[in-house]
């Protein structure tokens, strides 16, 4: 019978659990510091568009790259078919339009 007097097994088991956990927080944190550095970047290129400044959310950062997004309308409740329809023109002119 083996008796473990000075608890080595759980000193190696918690050295082992804490390089874990570690190693996962250092990518946690590594990958966290990229996504904040592309965000103050794509802050800092939007301080030159003036009229844009206050809607930050118009704009879809691609690897540093600022790209306008597409802005129609958040329409989501319609009174009436025909309501629809005309927002559904408005939103896909392709897949909607007169097919004659």
């Amino acid at each position: 019978m083996f008796y473990d007097k000075d608890n080595n097994f759980r000193k190696d088991r918690m050295f082992w659990l804490n390089v874990i956990v570690g190693m996962g927080a250092l990518c946690y944190a590594k990958n966290r510091y990229y996504l904040e550095t592309d965000r103050a970047r794509m802050t800092e290129r939007l301080s030159g568009f003036p009229s844009y400044a206050d809607k930050p959310h118009h704009f879809i950062n691609r690897g540093g790259v600022l790209i306008m997004k597409e802005f129609i309308g958040f329409e989501k409740y319609h009174s009436n078919g025909e309501e629809m329809m005309n927002w559904y023109k408005m939103a896909y002119p392709k897949q909607c339009g007169d097919k004659k």
